[in-house]
Parts: C-alpha cells; sequence; structure tokens
C-alpha cells in the first residue's frame, strides 16, 4: 500500500540516537583551585604591600586571574551545553512523524483506495473467467443436446499412457515375430527383427488409426455416420486378417528356403499354413493389432468430439478456480500488509509522542542543570576572591579597596527554547482514528470482496440448473 508505506519509511533510523550525558559540567573544587592559584599567600603579599590601593574599584591582577580562570571554566561548560541542547532538539527533529501527521489521514484513505482498486481489478479478471465457463457451459449443453448425450463424457486414459500402450504393442508383437521369422535369413536375427518390426508397425499403427478415428463413430448418433464407423471396422478387421494371413505365409515361405518369400507367400495364401509357429504369427498378429486398437479407442471419450469439448470445459473451469485462489491470495497479501504497515504507524506515533515528552523533560532538566551549575560557578568565584581578599585585608594597614566589598556577577548565557511542534492534539488524535478506520474499510472490503468471489461449485451449479 504505496501511501502507507512512504510514511511507515519516515521513521527508519539510519542510526541510534544518543543521548547526552546527564552532568558533562566541569566542576570547579574551590579548595583545590585556591591552592593551586596561592590565594592566600599572594593576598598576603600583597596586603603587605598596601596593594591594591584603597581607591581602586576595579579587580586587580590576582582577580582578574581567578576571573578569567572562571570564565574559562564557564566557556567549556557552554559549549558543551550548546552541544547537548543541539543533540536534544535534533532527536526531536528526529521525529519525522509527529511533524506528518498531517499527511497520514490523506495516506489512509489513499492506502484503501488503492486496495479497492486491487479488489476491482480481481473481480474483473474473474468476470473474464466467469464468462468463459459460462461460454464453456452453453458449449456443452448445446453439444449434449445436439448428439442426444444425456451421460458426463467418460474420463479417458492420457495420451501418454495410450501411446505407451500403442507402443507396447507394436514391441511385444515385434519381439515375437522377430523369433519366428529370423529362419533362414541372411542376416539373422537381425534380418527376423527388421522384418518383423516392419510387419509389427503396419499392423499396429493401422489398429491405432482406426480405434481413434473409426471407432468412435460406431457411437454416432447420426445413422449414416454409425454405419460408416461399423463398415470401417469391417474393412479393417477383414484387412487384419488378410495381412497377417499373408505373414504368416511368409514365414512358411522363409522356413521352406524358397527364394523370394515375400512373392511366394502371396501365391500361397490360397492354402493352409505349413506349421503351428505360423498360426501363432497369425494370432499374436490379430490379437496385438486388437489391442493398439482397443488403446487408440480409450484415449478418448468414445463418443466423437465429446471428450475435446468435455475438457475444454473442465481447463476452463480449473483456471477459474486457479484464478478466485490467485486473487484471493493476493489480496489477503495486501490486506495484512496494510494493516501491519497502518498499525506499525499507530504503534509508532504513540511512541514518538512519548518519546517527544521524554526528551522534552531531559531538555528542561539539562537547562535547568547548565543554570544552577551558573550559579555554582559564580559562587565559588566569589569564594576565591573572598579567600584573597581575606588574606589581603588581614596583611595590609591602610583601608581597604573599595572594590573589595563588590560580588562579582558571572555574565550568564541563556540556553534556547526547544522548537515549537506545530502539530495539534486534534491533529493527532484525527490521525489515530483515521488509521483505526483504515484497518476496518480494508477488512471490510477484503471481506465484501470475498463474497463477491463466486466459489466453482456453486458456479456450476447456477450454471448448469439455467
Amino acid at each position: 500500500m504505496g501511501g502507507l508505506s512512504k510514511l511507515k519509511d519516515l521513521f527508519v533510523r539510519a542510526e541510534p540516537m544518543l543521548a547526552p550525558m546527564d552532568d558533562p559540567f566541569i566542576q570547579i573544587d574551590k579548595n583545590a583551585t585556591s591552592q593551586r592559584l596561592k590565594l592566600r599567600e599572594r593576598g598576603a603579599e600583597q596586603g603587605a604591600l598596601e596593594q591594591p590601593p584603597a581607591h581602586l574599584n576595579t579587580l586587580d591582577a590576582v582577580e582578574s586571574e581567578i576571573v578569567t580562570d572562571v570564565h574559562e571554566t564557564y566557556s567549556r561548560a557552554q559549549t558543551d551545553a550548546a552541544n547537548s541542547i543541539r543533540t536534544y532538539d535534533g532527536r526531536l527533529a528526529e521525529l519525522v512523524l509527529l511533524q506528518s501527521v498531517s499527511q497520514i489521514g490523506v495516506s489512509a484513505k489513499l492506502a484503501v483506495g488503492d486496495f479497492k482498486l486491487s479488489v476491482a481489478n480481481a473481480l474483473n479478471r474473474l468476470s473474464n473467467s466467469g464468462d468463459a465457463i459460462a461460454s464453456s457451459y452453453s458449449e456443452l449443453r448445446e453439444f449434449r443436446a445436439e448428439h442426444a448425450l444425456r451421460r458426463p463424457a467418460h474420463r479417458a486414459t492420457s495420451s501418454a499412457a495410450g501411446l505407451g500402450y500403442i507402443l507396447l504393442s507394436w514391441a511385444l508383437e515385434t519381439a515375437l515375430n522377430a523369433v519366428l521369422l529370423r529362419q533362414n535369413d541372411a542376416m539373422g536375427l537381425l534380418g527376423g527383427v527388421v522384418a518383423a518390426a516392419a510387419i509389427g508397425a503396419l499392423n499396429v499403427g493401422v489398429a491405432a488409426v482406426v480405434g481413434r478415428l473409426v471407432w468412435p463413430l460406431t457411437q454416432h448418433c447420426a445413422n449414416a455416420k454409425r454405419v460408416l464407423g461399423w463398415v470401417g471396422i469391417a474393412l479393417w478387421l477383414g484387412s487384419v486378417a488378410i495381412w497377417n494371413w499373408g505373414a504368416a505365409h511368409y514365414r512358411d515361405a522363409k522356413v521352406t528356403g524358397l527364394p523370394n518369400p515375400e512373392v511366394e507367400a502371396l501365391a500361397m495364401m490360397t492354402g493352409g499354413l505349413d506349421s503351428i509357429y505360423s498360426w501363432a504369427l497369425l494370432i499374436a498378429g490379430a490379437v496385438f493389432a486388437v489391442m493398439a486398437a482397443l488403446s487408440g479407442y480409450r484415449m478418448d471419450d468414445p463418443y466423437p468430439g465429446y471428450g475435446r469439448v468435455a475438457r475444454r470445459h473442465d481447463e476452463r473451469c480449473q483456471i477459474y478456480a486457479e484464478d478466485v485462489e490467485s486473487a484471493t491470495i493476493q489480496l489477503k497479501e495486501i490486506r495484512d500488509d496494510a494493516i501491519d504497515e497502518a498499525v506499525g504507524i499507530r504503534t509508532e506515533l504513540d511512541r514518538q509522542q512519548a518519546e517527544r515528552g521524554q526528551i522534552l523533560a531531559a531538555r528542561d532538566a539539562f537547562a535547568r542543570r547548565f543554570s544552577e551549575f551558573s550559579n555554582q560557578l559564580e559562587t565559588i568565584a566569589n569564594a576565591l576572591l573572598q579567600d584573597y581578599r581575606t588574606a589581603n585585608l588581614t596583611a595590609r594597614s591602610t583601608a581597604s579597596p573599595e572594590g573589595f566589598s563588590n560580588r562579582w556577577t558571572l555574565q550568564k548565557s541563556v540556553l534556547p527554547p526547544p522548537p515549537p511542534m506545530v502539530v495539534k492534539e486534534d491533529d493527532l488524535r484525527a490521525a489515530e482514528v483515521a488509521l483505526d478506520a483504515t484497518t476496518s474499510e480494508i477488512s471490510a472490503a477484503f471481506d465484501q470482496a470475498i463474497q463477491q468471489f463466486e466459489p466453482l461449485d456453486k458456479l456450476k451449479r447456477r450454471l448448469g440448473d439455467a
């Protein structure tokens, strides 16, 4: 479902987001700093020298060093704070689904529309298959009426099986005849096999053609075709008898050792057979011919043309059943994908709302911590100044400088406010309602589509009753 898939891509992160440290600010150790700067020693030295002068109302060199040290710490803290704030704001910016909430309703409608379009396309394809079945029923009904058929078409053997039986008949006849015809052959067994294969091929081949094309005519409703079929069968039976009678005499001529046994066999056909083996060749040829004819006859329904019409009808029914199954599976996959995407977007929307609240809370806490750190840094700075000033006042005999009574103030920076959220609460609720409605509408459309897919058995009953 294109619309929802595009929205789903919005909350796929390439990398995990990392939160800044809870307290990245470097704390100043007041006592250690005082010792490092030797504030008490330097204050006593300056006081003994009556420095700074009493009229000085600004910071002296030592005080400026203290303030500079504090400013450096504060500058690093400002940089860390700015980086952390950017991290928080970056995390807020990555909640893109909240920024795109207005698209959810439109995408949900598109998803429903796409699904209904898929349903319409599936119904159109099934309509074509249904029309084909209706035409097939009409053709089958007219064929039965025209030929006075009230029975269903017989299930025929497959073409491969029928051809296999015919080839088996030919192979068996060839093997038997080869044994009986090898005597006095210049080529020995090979000559017998060649002669047997030729005799069997003609015998079985003609029988198969008769069984497939002539024999079914005996079932035809038209008297003329039925008579033609019986006449053809009679002629074929006569030809089988004559051909195999001649083959048997051909064996007698070969066994006798007569030259040109083919020609001699024709002259001998008016007489009887000399050997029981010749009678075996005659009977085997007739049996295999009947077997081949029967195999050809059973390759289709015995009534001419009925099997072809019935198979065409069955194929159209099978195509319709496969189309129904394919359409059902396809629509089910589309439905499941759309619902999964809608549920995923709804879940992600709730997650991003909760995450935004957590980020804002963490950002506010960080901003308060930075403000507290600024005040703490100012307090430490004044404490360091006081260490220096106390030692200075203790060592001097003149009046204290005017600047010693001043409290130093840190020029604090204010962190920027979080980016405003342009999405209204009503928009969020509307998006959630749209996603819920999408799952319901797509499920309902799927159920309605399945009801419109007429099962094959019901379609057959309806068309058959018609």
